[in-house]
């Protein structure tokens, strides 16, 4: 069974597009999906559509979306809004009309997508993963879905759904590779725009000192799913890893067109000479690697499942 499985990285994701078109082009297509942040976004465009022209209706969503209008208003109204104690700097009615404007003449719940999909988020209640849809409930609403997947803690408003409060999927999950093992894939395509577990240089400065403190926050589930699938002699896990135009300020909507470009050239470098993770020798700690368990600890929450993930869980 063959899943793609899309990672947050924001401003970034037309280079996931671009990688699409690529695997496509190559006679790959998915058995089903799995997003994160904006990878939920280009998940939940390909499954409403079903086949490979999807990537045309995504790029015009990208060329839609510019840094005024998914974060509207200006420094002081956002200033205002943190004094008059908002729960965030900006609204987020202009992201949900971005996603609903071109997602509602496909689908409109999990229900009337043709390719399977799951989307990550994290609830602020429980304090865990939370994927849509439940798999015997597929009723849930994919704009509010999309947009709590892609909802920057601080930046957007968490989006209320069932008694949570749902805020971006990359915040537990970035990589959603994992997502892929447990629902059954023995083939994954993971397309990351984000870090890819090289190591990194020195880094000083408060803003640079935050910043690598995030990414090492994030990391965590990619260096436990590339364990994991290589722990697993019957996953064939391709970790597409894509660095191009990483100078572009995450501001910067403009450069889609080149993104997409850039994605598609990466993937096909990938693709004349795969290099799916190998098993690997010697003991390891299984106490990582056991697949997480779908029983929730508190209240089922109606079209999502409350994920327990034990192999992400500190031993």
């Amino acid at each position: 069974m063959i899943a793609i499985a899309l990672t947050g990285g924001g401003n970034r994701g037309p280079l996931q597009v671009g990688a699409l078109q690529a695997l496509f082009a190559h006679g790959i297509w998915p058995d089903f999906v799995v997003g994160t942040s904006a990878g939920a976004l280009n998940a939940i465009y390909l499954a409403a559509d079903g086949t490979p022209a999807a990537t045309d209706r995504l790029a015009a969503v990208w060329r839609d979306v510019k840094f005024g209008t998914a974060f509207s208003g200006n420094y002081l109204q956002a200033l205002w809004r943190f004094l008059r104690g908002n729960d965030s700097f900006y609204a987020s009615d202009n992201m949900r009309r971005i996603i609903a404007s071109h997602l509602d003449p496909l689908a409109r719940t999990y229900a009337d997508l043709k390719l399977p999909c799951y989307i990550t988020t994290s609830d602020l209640h429980s304090n865990r993963l939370w994927l849509f849809p439940d798999d015997n409930d597929k009723s849930a609403p994919l704009v509010d879905t999309v947009l709590a997947s892609a909802t920057l803690p601080a930046l957007h408003p968490p989006v209320a759904y069932g008694g949570t409060q749902l805020i971006d999927g990359g915040v537990v999950d970035n990589v959603p590779a994992g997502i892929a093992m447990d629902k059954g894939a023995t083939v994954i395509y993971l397309i990351n725009v984000g870090y890819g577990g090289e190591t990194q240089g020195p880094v000083s400065g408060i803003t640079g000192i935050l910043s690598r403190t995030i990414t090492t926050f994030l990391a965590q589930s990619l260096f436990q799913d590339l364990e994991r699938a290589s722990a697993n002699s019957d996953v064939q896990l391709h970790h597409i890893h894509i660095t191009e135009m990483g100078d572009t300020p995450f501001t910067d909507f403009s450069r889609v067109d080149a993104m997409i470009e850039a994605g598609r050239n990466a993937a096909e470098r990938y693709l004349r000479d795969p290099q799916p993770r190998q098993p690997v020798t010697g003991p390891t700690d299984r106490s990582l690697l056991t697949p997480k368990s779908v029983a929730p600890s508190q209240p089922h929450v109606r079209g999502a499942q409350l994920f327990t993930p034990t192999y992400r869980q500190t031993p």
